[in-house]
């Protein structure tokens, strides 16, 4: 294709990433430049992009490049939000916290950079092989992150946990799509829709689709794929623990929507059912296993394995309003989760992060701005008005309902009842009970104070005018 049929401008918001990539490369070369500064170039960089992307959501920008197999439309912009405001949330919590173990910078928001270019291939994949490329370039970024502090075992055990396992997903995701290719003849996820006829139920077609239910099973932590999650969390970087818990698996359910909602509508019937029994299995199982957790990243790791169950109460109902819910969540899971994140690096001491949950006692009064925090993320995880958790729960539930998924809406409720238990024992422990010993907590960073502070602030705005988020997303469903 020659270069001058390209329309760049439909490309803006994953050039602008690029273009931020190679600036912060070229820049981490020069050792007199504060490496600071590289995180707020990734700051600038991805606030441009996001800025990019709103203005071409609005304008309402559709269309398809390179040979149809990269589509530009308002759900891939709206994806592009989520993706970008999590990454500037994320560098905005890493750049003390980098600071404090004065770590080598450059790569690591190089890394981030590169695993966000990858979620926006991912949104925009309108063939099944882009799709792969955008998956791999997201975690190969991560898998290196996940370990990127080689001094510390939990933190390499976490890297090569999530490389092991990760490419296991792999193999499964890219099985399934040399099979739906086998079944289709193409691996174009408009043709493959057209290929499929209602009748159309081979055993070939099955077989990819329920491996491609595997491999977006293990990248979004579904039960019974989600056995990584709680040890990669709790030995990752706690920025990066907030990071894979939230951007990344906005990607997985991106693609996850885009190939089974658009190339295998035909086959609704199998996956629906599979979906279904899945949600119900996720949210019973995180949120009953996140119960016995003592270690605060382990409990946050089983709760998101718990709302990529409620997320999936969206896929289910496969209707418009389920698409639109499931967008609207994936948004305000990734404020909230990583505003929960946020507020454990907060609490860091000068011997390291408290990771148990008995360290937080008496926080309410020796640090009430911290515990303001941890308890607004942690009410509106449990899905407590009027935060955007529950703005949240509730579209998802109203989407089942118009499906007529009564029981999936019925075992929804009860776990999130469940889940208010495990919650509000941290917020329990944070102001009704007296610490065990005094801990010496470091200063608060002004960089992660602010990334809280918006965080907070959009938990509370979505919450009392969801129609600013929920109109968006409307829009957005393909």
């Amino acid at each position: 294709m020659p270069i001058e049929a390209i329309n760049w401008q439909l490309l803006m918001p994953e050039l602008v990433i690029a273009l931020t990539l190679i600036i912060v490369l070229v820049f981490d070369l020069f050792d007199a430049i504060s490496k600071t500064v590289l995180g707020w170039m990734t700051i600038v960089g991805a606030g441009i992009a996001l800025w990019v992307s709103i203005q071409m959501h609005y304008a309402g920008t559709v269309g398809v490049e390179f040979n149809q197999m990269f589509k530009v439309d308002n759900f891939s912009l709206f994806f592009n939000i989520i993706f970008l405001v999590s990454t500037i949330l994320v560098t905005l919590i890493s750049m003390s916290y980098l600071d404090r173990g004065d770590r080598k910078q450059g790569p690591y928001y190089l890394l981030i950079l590169l695993a966000t270019l990858g979620m926006m291939l991912m949104a925009a994949g309108n063939e099944l092989i882009i799709v792969f490329l955008g998956l791999e370039l997201m975690s190969l970024s991560l898998y290196v992150l996940a370990g990127y502090f080689r001094d510390s075992p939990a933190s390499s055990e976490a890297g090569m946990k999530y490389l092991l396992l990760g490419a296991f997903a792999s193999a499964f995701f890219l099985y399934g799509i040399a099979l739906i290719y086998g079944g289709a003849g193409t691996t174009s996820v408009p043709e493959i829709a057209q290929a499929i006829t209602a009748d159309d139920k081979s055993p070939l077609l099955l077989a990819g689709m329920f491996l491609l239910v595997v491999g977006f099973g293990f990248k979004v932590a579904i039960v019974p794929f989600h056995q990584w999650a709680p040890d990669v969390y709790e030995g990752a970087p706690t920025t990066i623990a907030a990071f894979i818990s939230a951007g990344p698996k906005a990607a997985g359910f991106a693609a996850f929507l885009r190939i089974f909602m658009e190339a295998l509508p035909n086959l609704q019937v199998e996956w629906g059912g599979v979906l279904i029994l899945l949600a119900m299995l996720t949210m019973t199982v995180g949120n009953i296993v996140a119960i016995s957790q003592t270690n605060i990243k382990r409990m946050l790791a089983y709760s998101s394995i718990a709302h990529a169950g409620y997320v999936l109460i969206g896929l289910a109902a496969a209707n418009d309003d389920g698409i639109s819910s499931a967008m609207l969540y994936l948004l305000i899971y990734c404020v909230m989760n990583i505003g929960a994140f946020g507020a454990v690096i907060l609490a860091r001491t000068e011997d390291g992060e408290s990771l148990m949950i008995s360290d937080y006692a008496g926080l309410g009064t020796r640090k009430p701005l911290l515990a303001m925090f941890m308890t607004v993320m942690l009410l509106s995880l449990a899905g407590f008005p009027p935060t955007a958790g529950f703005v949240g729960k509730f579209y998802l539930f109203k989407a089942a309902i118009g499906s007529e998924l009564y029981l999936l809406v019925i075992v929804g409720a009860i776990n999130t009842a469940i889940s208010a238990f495990y919650y509000l024992r941290v917020v329990v422990t944070m102001y009704m009970r007296e610490p065990e010993e005094e801990l010496e907590f470091t200063p608060y960073a002004s960089t992660l104070v602010i990334g809280l502070v918006i965080a907070a602030i959009g938990v509370f705005l979505i919450g009392i005018l969801p129609s600013l988020m929920l109109t968006p997303a409307q829009n957005s469903v393909f």
